[in-house]
């Protein structure tokens, strides 16, 4: 079900501090200010899609801060992606700046301070991101911030088109559909930062690093034989450096790597066109070696067993 706000409806004096206050609650606590308030329009049409936010903004001229003082009094954690459909756009974070006309995007964390600024009236999807499901995906997120995006690019191409695709599709599709859309969506989206990082590496040496390490382990996720031992032989650098890499943020190797095994496990198992797969197929395809020992941290990361798991999924589907 959407939510629609719009200033047509509201009195001409109160027009932008209404604005003010629907951002925020759409978003998160920010201060948005205006050159021209007696003329301010804007409309706002938010849409869940499985764990994510979905909003399509219209509106008039205008920046937006996001400083530490706002940051402070919320606890949300949150990467925006804004793409551009009208009108330009500046997104400013970490000392970066996004310059995004149509067909451009950009992410954004609201861990962090950030500004945008919009010099005439525009149209933007936002997509707001619980900040975990990036980042375990990726590394080191203040790094990737900031940086345009282009549809000139074939894979940005796919991604703002997959991205800007998913308005309005809630009501129409069942909640085992949406989760594996975010699923395919997030994939992408990381597989495209990492890309663009590549050529242009915006941060220190061991951030990109840390990037390609987990790259290289998402890509080899199914071979059982993958280890601490060999991904340092592969990149040439010691496991005690690959450690003290995962350690900046508070996880290590076996522990990214296990969360990254179950994590595809568990899409299988609620993906509906593998609903006769052995749940032992499953467990082997994504390099579980050891049924006893899946079984074990498949209940302790998810409360339950893989079965009970794969039901409950299946039964969720049916009631939709």
């Amino acid at each position: 079900m959407s939510i629609s706000f719009d200033t047509h409806s509201i009195g001409v004096h109160e027009r932008a501090d209404f604005w003010q206050d629907v951002v925020c609650n759409t978003f998160v606590p920010l201060a948005c200010a205006f050159p021209d308030r007696q003329h301010f329009y804007g409309r706002l049409e938010a849409y869940r899609l499985g764990e994510l936010a979905v909003v399509d903004v219209q509106a008039n001229e205008q920046s937006v801060v996001r400083d530490a003082s706002r940051i402070a009094r919320s606890d949300d954690e949150f990467v925006l992606v804004s793409l551009a459909i009208e009108g330009r756009a500046r997104v400013c974070q970490e000392g970066r700046e996004a310059h995004l006309e149509v067909g451009d995007f950009a992410i954004y964390d609201t861990r962090r301070p950030y500004q945008l600024h919009f010099d005439g009236a525009f149209r933007q999807t936002v997509v707001q991101i619980p900040r975990h499901h990036l980042q375990q995906r990726l590394c080191n997120l203040e790094y990737l911030t900031a940086l345009p995006m282009s549809r000139n690019n074939p894979l940005d191409r796919l991604v703002f088109d997959f991205l800007t695709g998913l308005s309005g599709l809630e009501d129409r599709m069942a909640e085992a559909q949406q989760t594996r859309l975010v699923d395919q969506g997030l994939d992408l989206l990381a597989m495209a930062l990492s890309e663009r990082v590549k050529g242009d590496i915006p941060g220190p040496r061991r951030s990109a690093l840390l990037l390609r390490l987990k790259d290289d382990i998402q890509t080899r996720l199914g071979d059982s034989e993958l280890s601490l031992a060999s991904v340092s032989a592969r990149f040439g650098i010691s496991v005690r450096y690959i450690n003290s890499l995962f350690q900046e943020e508070q996880t290590s190797f076996g522990r990214y790597l296990l969360a990254s095994r179950l994590q595809r496990c568990a899409r299988d198992l609620r993906e509906p066109l593998l609903g006769k797969r052995q749940i032992s197929e499953i467990a082997y395809r994504w390099g579980f070696s050891d049924m006893a020992y899946f079984s074990r941290v498949f209940r302790k990361a998810y409360d339950m067993t893989a079965r009970d798991y794969r039901l409950g999924e299946g039964q969720r589907k049916s009631g939709d």
